[in-house]
């Protein structure tokens, strides 16, 4: 072998050994690269899974919250609605996505142009209360306030809306209202009326007296006929509000709602008929016992009755039914702080609705419907519901009114249901 063919066999010798050595640290770089896009791939596996879990968690707090949450974009589309803003506004979650939260609820709850001012203004923390329409003509008050959400980078990015449902809460401060208010009236009338009281039997006792001077056909005595006429009037007047009043002294037992009520239906079935007025009796509470005087309850369901005749002079119908139900709102389990509530954190309640298709009323005479001598009638006294308020108050029971006008009003008196082994 010749010089040249030696150094072309070393040559390709140590070709072959380098490239071998690179087909080696090519394998041993492509083993690392697999290690490391199979490490980066479990990484990213984990980490998805995590983020998944988060967005899982996040939407459970979410779906849990217990006030209604809404998330719309800076134009005020719904991208986010909770099961809470569901049960609140009525609406389902797949009508909700994609339509702008004012069309959808009706109401202004964004100012209609979310200009840079407007944002700004809703970054302050726009709050307002509005009455709401629900599914089947129910009218609730709602509550919202509404911010801005950013990122970390103070970038804005949507709007955040919170809702709650105050209706119960409004109920609960105009009662107390109206308790503070017939409180101050009762303490006025009382000392009224006993200041007007001792006039009025001078006045009967001189009119007596006089009758004696004059003949019984004669103008004078037609006209002493009057004052006393009268004078008994304002007297009987007097011992309504004296007796609106005065506590109520009262002996309760435990007794079948429905038998009272199923009684009553009975016994009014006649005069209701007369006026063309027909009583549905819908007796669907499975715990109809209570603790109260049969008596009260009696002329409480008399007073309830009358009002609604009177509110159907054309005749109409007139709903009566029970129910029960389970009540944990605190607010509404504040007003039986003698019951088990504070123990059970939930109080079954009886409810007794009279529901009429009559005139109804609106919200400025519903305020003042239970005000002693409130009346839209012009014979009326105005004491009938104010007693029938305060016979619930002393059963320890609460009373609350639903009416539209020209639509019909109804009427809940709630009631701690009586269960066996719960003396109250």
């Amino acid at each position: 072998m010749d010089k040249n063919q030696l150094e072309v066999t070393n040559l390709n010798l140590r070709d072959k050994q380098l490239l071998s050595r690179a087909f080696k640290a090519f394998d041993s770089s492509v083993s690392k690269l697999r290690q490391y896009q199979n490490k980066l791939e479990t990484e990213v596996e984990r980490l998805d899974n995590e983020l998944h879990l988060k967005n899982q968690e996040l939407t459970n707090v979410l779906q849990s919250l217990s006030s209604g949450l809404i998330v719309t974009d800076l134009k005020g589309t719904v991208q986010t609605f909770n099961r809470a803003a569901v049960s609140i506004t009525g609406i389902q979650r797949d009508q909700a996505l994609g339509c702008s939260i004012n069309e959808l609820l009706d109401t202004p709850i964004l100012p209609e142009i979310l200009d840079n001012s407007a944002l700004e203004q809703i970054n302050q923390d726009f709050h307002q209360q509005f009455v709401y329409i629900k599914t089947g003509e129910q009218k609730i008050t709602i509550d919202s306030s509404t911010t801005l959400m950013e990122s970390d980078e103070s970038e804005r990015q949507g709007i955040i809306i919170n809702l709650s449902d105050i209706t119960l809460l409004k109920r609960l401060e105009e009662e107390a209202e109206r308790k503070n208010r017939l409180t101050a009236m009762g303490e006025i009338s009382m000392q009224v009326a006993h200041e007007i009281r001792n006039p009025l039997g001078s006045i009967e006792l001189f009119v007596s007296m006089m009758k004696k001077d004059f003949d019984d056909d004669s103008m004078e005595m037609e006209l002493m006929q009057h004052i006393s006429s009268a004078t008994q009037s304002m007297n009987h007047t007097i011992s309504n509000l004296l007796e609106y009043t005065r506590p109520i002294p009262i002996s309760m037992d435990f007794l079948d709602s429905h038998q009272i009520l199923g009684e009553f239906i009975e016994f009014s079935s006649f005069s209701a008929s007369q006026q063309m007025i027909e009583i549905e009796w819908n007796p669907q509470a499975p715990h109809a016992v209570l603790k109260g005087n049969q008596i009260l309850l009696k002329q409480l369901f008399h007073n309830l009755f009358i009002n609604a005749c009177q509110a159907m002079p054309e005749g109409g119908e007139l709903r009566i039914t029970t129910q029960n139900y389970k009540e944990k709102d605190p607010l509404i389990l504040e007003r039986f702080t003698s019951q088990l509530a504070h123990n059970n954190r939930e109080l079954l309640l009886l409810r007794v609705s009279f529901e009429d298709t009559g005139k109804g009323m609106d919200d400025e005479v519903k305020k003042k419907l239970f005000d002693p001598f409130f009346t839209t009638r012009e014979q009326g006294t105005g004491l009938g519901l104010s007693i029938a308020h305060k016979t619930m108050a002393s059963h320890g029971g609460t009373i609350l009114v639903e009416s539209t006008l020209n639509q019909g009003t109804k009427i809940d008196l709630l009631f701690p249901a009586a269960l066996e082994g719960h003396d109250f």
